[in-house]
């Protein structure tokens, strides 16, 4: 079924600045089936972008039932089409408030009702994801586990009509602070080797440095559920998460530390190549939620801890 209406829940702890109309606050991707052109599947690609108000957002709030604090717009184009979408940014109260002071809402038109309804979505484009990031969200200062919680509500298919008994809760988890911790140790090696000088034997001192190198990454303090090591140097490979070599000749040396955590299950699709940025993530499962009593029963059908790549340099000083 459709998608009609999404509510993503920021956790308490998370700071959402006010943004000034006309700023650019970000980046997004996302993937619509076309009912008006077979079925493909379309790219869009775009900005998030914090807007005023207007006569038609506000209406379109109305009508998803919310007051927003601030309106923001996925600006996105695709097939020559530009379309807008509206993300609110809504405040808190009563129980809800259990799950965040904010929640960001959208609410989508009905992708297929007869083509000439009014609202109908433009191409009769069923979102099948979206990938953005905002500038407006910071990080918690304070350690700890930040599960965020959002809530999906379906259309009756063909009827444009919200199904509210269909919806399903989704989380996502974020062990904060994600850090990379990374160090070396060298020694020093001292061996002698005999070469020839105008054809006599001359035994000479030679100095190396031996390096060994280990990282680790730690997610508020734990373990992360996956991580994938890679240690460079000069564009060559030294090996993963540990590895030890040998510098010759070399008075110093920078090494690349990439720790790609959380990232094992994939990334959402996006219709674009993907890329480092792409939002990849660890798959819980249905196990991995904690149903909110807030929406009183509905299913919560999955959970994720969100991926990140993380990248440290080192330098290391020969003798």
């Amino acid at each position: 079924a459709p998608t009609a209406k999404v509510s993503i829940y920021v956790p308490n702890g998370y700071t959402v600045s006010s943004a000034v109309p006309g700023t650019k606050l970000g980046t997004v991707t996302a993937t619509a089936s076309a009912a008006d052109l077979g079925g493909a599947v379309l790219p869009l690609t775009g900005e998030l972008d914090s807007i005023a108000p207007t006569a038609t957002t506000a209406a379109q709030a109305q009508q998803c039932g919310v007051t927003p604090a601030q309106t923001w717009d996925l600006h996105l184009t695709a097939a020559g089409q530009t379309l807008d979408i509206p993300l609110f940014v809504v405040a808190t109260a009563g129980p809800e408030a259990s799950l965040g002071a904010t929640k960001l809402v959208v609410c989508l038109p009905p992708p297929d009702v007869p083509v000439g309804t009014p609202g109908r979505a433009t191409f009769g484009a069923k979102l099948l994801s979206a990938t953005f990031d905002a500038a407006a969200i910071t990080n918690p200062t304070a350690s700890g586990d930040y599960r965020w919680t959002s809530l999906w509500t379906p259309y009756t298919p063909g009827k444009g009509v919200p199904n509210p008994a269909g919806s399903v809760e989704s989380q996502s988890l974020r062990h904060l602070p994600v850090v990379l911790n990374s160090a070396t140790a060298r020694k020093k090696v001292t061996t002698h080797k005999t070469i020839r000088v105008h054809g006599k034997k001359k035994k000479v001192k030679v100095v190396v440095t031996a390096v060994g190198f280990a990282s680790a990454v730690s997610e508020n303090g734990k373990a992360p559920a996956s991580a994938v090591y890679t240690t460079t140097a000069r564009g060559k490979k030294l090996g993963a998460q540990k590895g030890a070599f040998v510098m010759a000749g070399i008075k110093t040396l920078k090494l690349t530390v990439t720790a790609v955590v959380d990232s094992d299950s994939g990334s959402v699709p996006t219709g674009q190549t993907a890329t480092a940025s792409d939002l990849f993530y660890h798959d819980l499962g249905a196990s991995g939620c904690v149903a909110s009593p807030l929406f009183q029963g509905l299913p919560c059908i999955d959970a994720t801890i969100g991926g990140m790549r993380l990248t440290k340099t080192l330098t290391v000083r020969g003798f």
